[in-house]
């Protein structure tokens, strides 16, 4: 016991920094791997970015109603569910009405346009690596991409542009028999637009995985397309 109290005294003396900063090391890749193993994992992510602020029951309504009509379970862990990465997202124009509407009902609007920055910014991380297809957006930020030829053809995915389209890659999410059926996606404005982004690029490593997962958010794209209310 004495001959190893010394070599650790001697040890600690020589090796104390390099101990602490390998245990704090260690202890960040623990805790980092262990938060990766506890993260849900959700069959499709998606994207909401406009002038709505959606809370947690909305949100979930919402997921549901998509969740309801999925084709399948991708991840094949026994549920199907869906992630909605919301961005409240206003222009100019928007800042400008809300801040006087705001002011009819004298109250105050806070809203910082670096959040608009900050937030197209991780739209465009989310679609460069290909975590979100299926989108619902406002028109200001759907120009933003569409001007980017950031979505895809509806004659690609459907093999046929609906009569109700608005334009070649998008419709009114409210013209759809989905959105008609589904209560829930009254929570969203009803000038929102729903829209797939292209395929992102990968590399070789990524790319089968990352092919498969658009391949399936496509088929969701066409479910929601294709929706017809059940008979009764």
């Amino acid at each position: 016991m004495e001959k190893f109290k010394k070599w650790f005294d001697n040890y600690w003396y020589h090796y104390k920094w390099h101990t602490i900063v390998a245990i704090f090391f260690v202890t960040v890749v623990i805790i980092g791997v262990t938060q990766m193993t506890a993260k849900e994992s959700y069959d499709c992510n998606l994207i909401y970015a406009g002038p709505a602020i959606l809370n947690k029951d909305q949100t979930e309504g919402i997921e549901s109603a998509f969740a309801m009509i999925m084709p399948r379970d991708y991840n094949k862990d026994g549920k199907k569910t869906v992630f909605t990465n919301r961005f409240t997202i206003l222009s100019d124009e928007q800042i400008i009405e809300k801040k006087e509407e705001a002011e009819k009902d004298n109250d105050t609007l806070y809203y910082d346009p670096t959040q608009r920055t900050n937030s197209i910014a991780q739209i465009n991380t989310l679609f460069s690596v290909g975590e979100a297809s299926i989108c619902m957006m406002d028109e200001y930020v759907y120009n933003l991409y569409r001007s980017q030829g950031a979505f895809l053809a509806l004659d690609e995915v459907l093999g046929y542009t609906p009569e109700y389209a608005r334009d070649n890659t998008s419709v009114y999410l409210k013209d759809t028999p989905f959105a008609q059926y589904f209560d829930a996606l009254d929570a969203l404005p009803e000038d929102t637009i729903l829209c797939v982004r292209k395929s992102a690029v990968f590399s070789d490593k990524s790319k089968k995985k990352a092919n498969e997962q658009y391949a399936f958010e496509l088929d969701l794209f066409r479910a929601i397309i294709e929706f017809q209310e059940p008979e009764m």
